[in-house]
């Protein structure tokens, strides 16, 4: 069987939503989208005590796939997952993926998380969010995600790895 509470993890740009909507359908399992959680209109960000207080609900729920590093939230979410999926993608990957979306985004005036449109400050603030996130969790994560001895994780790192693995056996 697989796992039925699983959180994918990685940097902005390496694919949480895409990998995690796809091992939903997969499973079948829900979807959890947690992009909208963080913004308000205007760009306000979401208190921290709300965004912990919809953590803790969603991972109450016997079944999701929920993509989201929620570092401030992860003794409630990691703790409550069966299986992390960490993306940890090249530096030069994520943080081209995200300057050409959120490029695509403002030039198109797209509609994003929550209908707010992106704006050239929060596009060029997204490139840099990513550009430092990924050292970050590359140098935490493992002894974080150690500390949840009960979490099994699976790293993927390279855009073929992630294919390979989605499309391997139904189980992890």
């Amino acid at each position: 069987m697989p796992p039925s509470r699983i959180v994918v993890l990685g940097c902005s740009g390496s694919g949480k939503s895409t990998l995690a909507a796809a091992l939903a359908q997969r499973w079948g399992l829900p979807y959890v989208a947690t992009d909208d959680i963080y913004w308000r209109p205007d760009w306000t960000p979401t208190p921290s005590s709300e965004v912990r207080a919809w953590i803790e609900a969603e991972a109450a729920k016997p079944a999701w796939v929920l993509d989201g590093n929620f570092d401030a939230q992860r003794d409630v979410l990691w703790g409550r997952a069966e299986l992390a999926v960490w993306l940890d993608l090249p530096w030069a990957t994520t943080v081209w993926r995200v300057a050409w979306r959120n490029l695509r985004w403002w030039a198109a005036r797209t509609p994003v998380w929550g209908g707010l449109r992106m704006t050239w400050p929060k596009l060029v603030g997204g490139v840099r969010h990513a550009a430092r996130g990924h050292a970050q969790k590359r140098a935490t994560y493992p002894a974080l995600l150690a500390s949840f001895p009960a979490l099994r994780v699976v790293r993927l790192r390279w855009p073929d790895e992630v294919r390979a693995w989605l499309a391997g056996p139904p189980e992890p």
